[in-house]
């Protein structure tokens, strides 16, 4: 990396692609690690009492915000997601920006899956990587980690479909494989990344 001092790689896609998966690969090969999902679940307490005025205590478990509950809440209805995000995605995207402002050398990956829809931070990233599956698939691993078939249906028609996804990505990798293929793609990635540095 001898021209640029940071580059940023990003890696969206829609729930079950295996978005956080991928970014540990690259974490693994020494690139520096932000979780979209991380800050979202810290910038709850700054907006608990503007979402409890307008769900009510259904979304809490005593003080705070019950991730299971808020989730089930929001993919309910449309405006109610909207809702979420006019408040949320200001303060997250001014946070994503300030963990990456503060990396000031290296690579950095972030994991969101809202990164086609982060207007602000999409124009620090360098390098869009789209990640893609089946939805058999996607819904098999989303089921894994607790999503059922309804809220994963519900969830993945709020989402960006994957071909307008695809018109913003740099790399498209293909998350139908072992665990070996997927890190062979991101392996092939992360080098041709680094040589273009």
């Amino acid at each position: 990396m001898h021209r640029q001092r940071k580059i940023v790689i990003g890696v969206g896609g829609n729930v079950g692609a295996g978005k956080t998966t991928a970014c540990k690969v690259f974490e693994h090969f020494g690139a520096h690690y932000i979780s979209a999902d991380e800050i979202g679940w810290e910038i709850l307490r700054e907006i608990t009492h503007a979402l409890k005025e307008k769900f009510g205590d259904v979304i809490m478990n005593g003080e705070t915000i019950d991730k299971k509950k808020l989730r089930d809440v929001v993919f309910e209805k449309e405006e109610h997601l909207e809702f979420l995000n006019t408040l949320s995605h200001p303060l997250l995207e001014k946070k994503i920006l300030e963990k990456m402002m503060k990396i000031e050398s290296g690579v950095v990956v972030l994991d969101a899956a809202l990164l086609f829809d982060f207007r602000l931070v999409f124009k620090h990233v360098d390098y869009p990587i789209l990640i893609t599956a089946d939805d058999a698939l996607k819904k098999k691993r989303a089921m894994a980690k607790g999503i059922d078939s309804v809220l994963f249906k519900k969830i993945l028609g709020f989402q960006k479909n994957e071909t307008e996804m695809l018109r913003h990505a740099k790399y498209v990798i293909k998350n139908n494989g072992t665990m070996d293929s997927l890190r062979e793609q991101c392996q092939t990635i992360y080098e041709e990344i680094k040589n273009d540095c």
